[in-house]
């Protein structure tokens, strides 16, 4: 039976803090795009309902040539929203695979699923609607019992996570499914672009859930690091306290003459 591999200590802090500081960069560059894309969605709502109640776009700005370099501009600011989110994503599930790769080191049982079993659980499609939540309540619980501190009757954060993407899924979704002609409707482009800024405003909210779930646990991880390097500093000193011979340098070498 072979042993299982343990990650060192120091590649598992180097990759956790790694993971965390690119995805707090991609999520600030995401939550300031999403923030942009807000405006825009309101002004173009606001836009369509002066065009639902008067016929005319006169004095809303809509027919200015700065209006129109923003409409043509849009298409590589979405692609540009995309490409950060979805590094956003990645990262995190990298911290996530790093979390739980350093809860099963330190503690088995800690955390009910593998690595890779914890990542699909957010990508596979129904199992993504538990698998998440208790992936990440095991991982806070397990750094709370680091800092012993207690836990919430309630897990906060990973709910509000995980019903927060649901309600980004399901308004992106709306939004995507619309036809094209669709938006040739006053009325119906109004409401499309409420449902696009209330998808823009909650996934805003989803970044800062995250922000502070990883926030929270970060002090336990941390404390977690150090437990795994002390225990596998011991591990590897185990040999020399067991009576085993430590190798001589060249001056422990008597001369031809000793």
């Amino acid at each position: 039976m072979t042993e299982r591999r343990i990650t060192p200590a120091k590649s598992l802090a180097a990759g956790l803090t790694w993971a965390r500081r690119a995805w707090v960069l991609a999520a600030c560059v995401s939550g300031a795009m999403l923030a942009l894309s807000t405006v825009f969605y309101l002004y173009l709502a606001f836009v369509s309902y002066v065009v639902e109640k008067t016929g005319s776009a006169f004095r809303t700005g809509a027919e200015s040539p700065a209006f129109q370099a923003l409409l043509d501009f849009s298409g590589s600011f979405d692609l540009g929203l995309t490409v950060f989110q979805l590094l956003a994503i990645l990262f995190f599930l990298r911290w996530i695979w790093l979390s739980v790769t350093l809860a099963h080191a330190v503690r088995q049982g800690s955390v009910r699923y593998a690595p890779w079993m914890a990542v699909a659980g957010f990508l596979v499609p129904i199992v993504n609607l538990w698998m998440p939540l208790l992936t990440m309540v095991d991982i806070e619980e397990f750094a709370a019992v680091q800092e012993t501190r207690p836990t919430g009757v309630l897990p906060w954060y990973p709910a509000g996570m995980v019903l927060t993407g649901i309600l980004v899924y399901g308004l992106w979704q709306i939004v995507s499914a619309t036809p094209v002609d669709g938006f040739s409707d006053p009325s119906a482009s109004q409401r499309l672009m409420q449902v696009a800024a209330l998808g823009a405003i909650a996934n805003m909210v989803l970044l800062m859930l995250t922000y502070a779930y990883m926030h929270a646990v970060t002090p336990g991880l941390e404390l977690a690091l150090r437990e795994l390097a002390e225990a596998q500093g011991m591990a590897s000193a185990a040999p020399l306290a067991d009576g085993a011979v430590q190798p001589r340098s060249g001056d422990d070498i008597p001369g031809p003459n000793a």
